[in-house]
């Protein structure tokens, strides 16, 4: 779908935000994979539906995700990380995604809200989603909590590598992030109490994970083998179809490929690969580190 991205707290671009690039990637598809047809394109209300993101949260590919399957034309500003202002000055408070429709004075927050907003909207297109949002698989979430700690090890230190990823491209946003995620085996409320650490403690813990990569990919991929019974198919996790199942699980998935060097297994990678598509929400694939 065609959109407007734009920075908030920096500057302000009108252009198709990190979109795919077809034919290569078209070229790498698993051949588990099949070609997205996508319903025809839905122009909502002017000024256009827009989404307050980050663009590496997982709540936040959420609710880009139904816009993208819906094929909904919509705006996406991506917000710098420290920014306090835009998010407090919709919502009263620092959260993300946020979705804005101004024509029909509309502003929410929670992710599954949106997406739930949006997809039972029948002025923006035929509801795609099974299921409920309140009840989504138990072996899947199962899966996801025993394997947390790893992909957090090996994500979080890459997010902030660079300054590459829209929330991320000013140093203070990449300060936030660091002292508001900790690393794994420190407590969330003492690593952000600076009395007890410093800047720079926290950024050497961040930098001893990136040095544990060699150990920690081996587990990744052993979880993803893991996953892989687990979905039924490139084209849904259940055999039921396209559910809010399929929402959380791209949405979580999608950050692993920013590890370089770590091998998705078939089902899993041709998963990953529809719904990027389907959802016009690239992969981190070539800003992997």
């Amino acid at each position: 779908p065609s959109f407007t991205s734009t920075f908030t707290r920096s500057a302000t671009l009108s252009a198709p935000a990190l979109r795919p690039a077809t034919s290569s990637r078209a070229a790498a598809r698993s051949s588990l994979n099949m070609a997205v047809t996508r319903p025809a394109q839905v122009v909502a209300g002017s000024p256009l539906p827009r989404l307050y993101v980050y663009d590496h949260c997982p709540f936040c590919v959420r609710a880009r995700m139904i816009f993208g399957m819906k094929n909904i034309k919509h705006e996406v500003r991506f917000m710098m990380n420290d920014d306090k202002e835009t998010p407090t000055a919709l919502v009263g408070k620092k959260i993300a995604p946020i979705l804005q429709i101004e024509f029909l004075k509309e502003v929410m927050g929670e992710s599954m809200d949106i997406v739930k907003r949006i997809d039972e909207d029948a002025g923006m297109g035929p509801s795609l989603l099974k299921g409920s949002p309140d009840v989504l698989r138990a072996d899947i979430k199962a899966w996801q909590k025993k394997h947390a700690d790893t992909f957090r090890e090996l994500q979080r230190p890459r997010y902030v590598q660079g300054g590459l990823i829209p929330e991320f491209c000013l140093e203070s946003a990449r300060e936030t992030f660091i002292t508001n995620h900790q690393m794994v085996g420190f407590d969330k409320k003492e690593w952000k109490d600076d009395t007890k650490y410093t800047q720079e403690f926290r950024k050497a813990e961040y930098a001893k994970a990136m040095g544990k990569t060699a150990e920690l990919v081996p587990m990744a991929e052993a979880a993803l083998k893991e996953l892989e019974p687990l979905i039924h198919s490139a084209h849904a996790c259940s055999e039921g179809g396209v559910s809010y199942d399929d929402i959380d699980l791209f949405a979580r998935l999608r950050s692993v490929t920013i590890v370089k060097g770590l091998t998705l297994p078939p089902k899993v990678k041709a998963y990953m690969e529809h719904f990027s598509e389907a959802s016009d929400i690239p992969l981190y694939t070539g800003l992997a580190v």
